[in-house]
């Protein structure tokens, strides 16, 4: 029986609500501007049954523009017969009076029918309206988007045909049924918490919380059973760890017939991924193991391909630390690799995922501002999210949420500072989830962090002693990640804002604040005296600081100071002169900022001696205060890491000022980090663990490249390296074709070269009417090209997305990766990282090779380094580069063996310079490459394409 059956199937509360759920499709967006109605469908929900449909379309007396005839599948000629909305006016109103009206975007729906309605002679529906796109950011917390299509597939609810009235009717009715079953669902406790934040919501949304808590005073709700309360605030139970199955005797299972067995129907038998784990188990069990180097192709399966021999390996006393590149990745690891296993192992395994703690919740700093009613409607929406996520969540990590919004100013209140930041007596410490997680952490078998927090803390993770297992999964990217974590910048404008919000916060004025909260306390009062007294000490110490930088090196600038951006690279040994904390500019600096946190350390004593005698918004207003000190702890703990850099690795660093002018004020940031890993890696990650094992789909440029073997400070005699093909059969599946007589990219700020790019790219999309994917090296280019395509008819049949245009990177994702015929033009970020297996992604069109820019501050000042150590910058560093990234980048297309694909590289260096040979060779380990004119090109990914079709 499905879902919809069992709606009409129950018994029916005749007493209870009807609600109109409405979808309207319309010629335009505004009525005010002559915009009609063209189709509407309702369906009448009572008591979480559907009990009536209602549907037509609408005669708009005007022509369909395209986008929507495009958008819609409705045509001129489908609406000329159909009623005039004048003609169904009163049906209309008569259906939706006594109902509450629902709708997805409530606030567009709702004011456009009472319009329309108004103008057929009716007055203005009397109900009440609610809207179930913030229904859903608040019930469903975890959901990747919120557009109707993605929320529907991720409730596997029925909706077949997308922006047709009476199917988004039908998908938001399935919708609304879902969002009252989990306000039904609240803990009391919660839904409280909820109606006290008085939620600004459109219409009347919030009612459904204020509703169904008036009903709870006659019908108490037991709680759940994986819930408890603690201090007032409803969290979910920690899930205990699996108790460790253990077998008397274990042996790794060596040949095919032992996999296949061990794998019964749980798990794919893949040769090739059988092969790479036999090496592996191979490589740690002999007596004396190396470093070892595995490249494995896409579909090779590489993640279990490694963590089963190495469990065997561990088994039965020592750890496995998993390092990955992206967040996302841990998560895959620890929700589907580790549970893969445990189907399978005789024995159990226990995984951890460890990240820094500004991914983390901060309980009671969470609770404090519950109390604060904010001028902000986002805000406020954000802490009803996560008070129903606070139901779910077992980890706090606050990357669940998908949220863009993470760096608004309030998640900087609530985000946590670690374990030593806690009070132990506090009342939510022994809820807290990174003492939760420590207290794991000595449990686990396999603990799965990030290569930003590996670099930071690899003597916690690891042990000198007992020396865990390390794999490092997409080892192409660990580098990098040492470089971004030294690379740090002091903000001005970012400190001062920071000071100024200190300074609201002890200085008098119209808000409460910590000079009202200490009025009666000599000693607090006058400690914060003292601390306005801090405050304006910075303000100025930070002033001069900048001061002298602008005379020492802005004024030597040989760059235009007309410029809108400048960006001056700084001599190592003059800025370590300045930096110097002996020196008058910094030592005046240090003891302000020391200053401050000294008598806030006196009022956080006095804060802590007298509990009793505050408010909850007295701990807020303290709690505000912590958070934006924090600011300047970290700008200080910046300079000290310019210090240590400076000293320590010398002409190894680079440092720069950027100065952004405008006609309101300028700006400058003082940034700079190490230029390479200078054995970082050999001195402070690779001595705490075993030999490490690197792994990734795409580490090799060629077979004689040294570049991974210097990346990763290994000495390529004593690793042990192996290549396992991808098993997918890339000559069937996709076509990588180069167009030879394409302009040369030397030319891009030509006119005509921007001209071929849109020309080619409307060619090659115009008849393939698929997924589409474009890569681009900047979004200067994407706006160019984008802007001609806009001139086009492109424009009115596909959803063409463009990164910095119409959304950031991971919107615009989110969008594409739920199409079926969209074009996406993206930039560096979506040549690696972006998973789109069967139909998500069908043309890929590579607009030029990706070498770094080379007027690029850091990609100078290491191509310098380089040439002083007597090696060639390009040969040495930017070809490798660009080859991995363009073997990433293709990557894209084929992600499982039903997939097909074709791949356009507009750049013809890759036949006519001599460097282009060495990237094909590259490319030829894994595809069929044809070179052929543009024209041709063309024909051939439309004839591919159609015929897979």
């Amino acid at each position: 029986m499905n879902k919809k059956t069992k709606q009409r199937s129950k018994k029916r509360d005749q007493s209870a609500p009807i609600y109109s759920v409405v979808d309207l499709e319309t010629t335009g967006t505004s009525i005010n501007h002559g915009d009609r109605i063209i189709q509407i469908g309702c369906v009448l929900v009572q008591d979480g049954q559907i009990i009536n449909r209602f549907e037509t379309k609408v005669n708009p007396r005007e022509r369909i523009p395209r986008s929507v005839v495009q958008l819609t599948g409705i045509r001129d000629q489908d609406v000329r017969k159909a009623p005039l909305f004048e003609d169904i006016a009163g049906t209309v109103y008569s259906l939706l009076s006594g109902t509450i009206f629902v709708a997805h975007n409530v606030n567009f729906d709702f004011p456009f029918l009472n319009a329309e309605l108004e103008r057929a002679g009716y007055p203005p529906l009397p109900i009440q309206a609610i809207d179930t796109v913030t229904m859903s950011q608040i019930l469903l917390p975890t959901a990747k988007s919120f557009r109707l299509r993605d929320l529907t597939s991720s409730l596997h609810i029925e909706h077949d045909h997308p922006h047709s009235a009476v199917s988004d009717a039908e998908a938001t009715a399935s919708l609304l049924i879902d969002l009252l079953k989990k306000v039904r669902q609240l803990p009391t406790v919660t839904l409280d918490q909820l109606v006290e934040l008085k939620l600004d919501l459109p219409q009347q949304t919030a009612q459904v919380f204020s509703n169904e808590l008036k009903w709870r005073a006659d019908h108490p709700q037991p709680l759940s059973e994986d819930l408890y309360v603690s201090h007032g605030l409803v969290l979910h139970k920690l899930r205990p760890l699996a108790v460790n199955k253990r077998a008397a005797t274990v042996r790794y299972p060596a040949t095919k017939r032992a996999k296949l067995k061990l794998f019964s129907d749980q798990l794919e038998l893949r040769p090739v991924q059988s092969k790479m784990m036999n090496s592996i188990y191979n490589n740690y069990t002999h007596d004396e193991p190396k470093n070892m180097v595995v490249e494995a192709g896409t579909g090779t399966g590489k993640t279990l391909g490694y963590l089963l021999p190495l469990a065997y390996a561990a088994y039965p006393d020592k750890r496995i630390v998993v390092s990955t590149a992206t967040n996302l990745l841990q998560e895959q690891i620890a929700n589907q690799v580790v549970q893969q296993l445990n189907r399978v192992l005789p024995f159990t395994l226990n995984g951890v995922v460890v990240k820094g703690n500004q991914h983390y919740i901060d309980l009671d700093k969470f609770v404090h501002s519950l109390s604060i009613i904010e001028d902000s409607k986002l805000v406020q929406l954000l802490k009803a999210k996560l008070l129903v996520w606070l139901l779910q969540t077992t980890s706090g990590d606050l990357d669940e949420l998908n949220l863009t919004s993470t760096q608004s100013p309030y998640f900087t209140e609530i985000r946590h500072r670690g374990v030593r930041s806690l009070n132990p007596a506090g009342p939510f410490y022994k809820d807290d989830f990174l003492v939760r997680r420590d207290r794991r952490l000595d449990q686990a078998d396999i603990v799965i962090t990030n290569h930003a927090y590996l670099v930071a803390h690899a003597d916690e993770l690891g042990d000198g002693t007992r020396r865990p297992y390390l794999v490092i999964d997409e080892a192409q990217h660990l580098s990098t990640s040492i470089l971004r974590q030294s690379r740090r910048q002091f903000n001005f404008q970012q400190l001062r804002t920071a000071v100024h919000v200190l300074s609201g916060l002890v200085n008098n004025g119209s808000d409460r604040n910590l000079t009202n909260v200490f009025s009666d306390h000599p000693l607090g009062n006058y400690n914060v005296e003292l601390l306005r007294e801090d405050l304006a000490h910075v303000e100025t110490a930070v002033n001069q600081f900048q001061q002298a930088l602008y005379r020492q090196f802005v004024q030597q600038a040989t760059t235009s100071v007309d410029h809108e951006l400048i960006e001056q690279p700084l001599a190592n040994d003059q800025l370590a002169d300045l930096l110097d904390v002996g020196g008058p500019v910094m030592m005046e600096l240090e003891q302000a900022l020391g200053s401050v946190q000294l008598h806030f350390s006196a009022l956080q004593h006095i804060f802590a001696q007298q509990t009793s005698r505050w408010l909850v918004s007295d701990r807020y207003l303290m709690s505000q205060f912590q958070s934006q000190l924090a600011k300047l702890g970290d700008a200080d703990a910046t300079l000290n890491t310019f210090n240590e850099t400076l000293k320590e690795h010398g002409s190894a660093a680079a440092f720069w000022l950027t100065i952004r002018q405008s006609t309101e004020r300028s700006s400058l940031v003082l940034s700079g980090g190490l230029l390479s890993a200078n054995h970082f890696l050999t001195e402070r990650v690779y001595p705490y663990f075993a030999q490490p094992l690197f792994v990734g789909a795409t580490l090799f440029t060629s077979t004689r490249s040294q570049y991974l073997y210097q990346q990763l400070d290994l000495d390529r005699r004593a690793t042990l390296t192996k290549r396992f093909a991808s098993p997918f059969d890339y000559a069937q599946q996709a076509k990588v074709l180069v167009a030879k007589d394409a302009p040369s990219p030397s030319n891009r700020g030509n006119a005509a070269y921007i001209n071929y790019l849109a020309a080619t790219i409307y060619r090659l999309s115009k008849q393939t009417n698929c997924q589409t994917m474009i890569l681009f090296n900047s979004l200067v280019m994407i706006e160019q090209v984008y802007s001609q395509l806009r001139e086009t008819d492109l424009f009115d049949q596909r959803d063409i997305l463009a990164q910095g245009i119409t959304g950031n990177r991971d919107k615009i994702l989110k969008q594409f990766s739920s199409g079926h015929n969209a074009i996406l033009l993206g930039a560096t970020s979506f040549w690696e990282g972006v998973d789109l297996p069967r139909t998500a992604l069908e043309l890929l069109i590579v607009t030029r090779l990706p070498f770094d820019a080379p007027d690029e501050i850091m990609t100078r000042a290491h191509n310098n380094l380089l040439k002083q150590e007597g090696k060639n910058p390009f040969y040495q560093s930017e070809l490798p580069k660009a080859t991995m990234r363009l073997r990433q980048g293709l990557g894209r297309l084929i992600r499982s063996k039903a997939d097909t694909g074709v791949a356009v590289i507009l750049d013809p260096r890759l036949v006519t310079r001599r460097y282009g040979q060495t990237i094909m060779k590259s490319l030829e380990r894994d595809y069929a490459v044809d070179v052929l004119p543009t024209d041709e090109a063309v024909q051939i990914t439309n004839d591919f394409i159609k015929k897979r079709h």
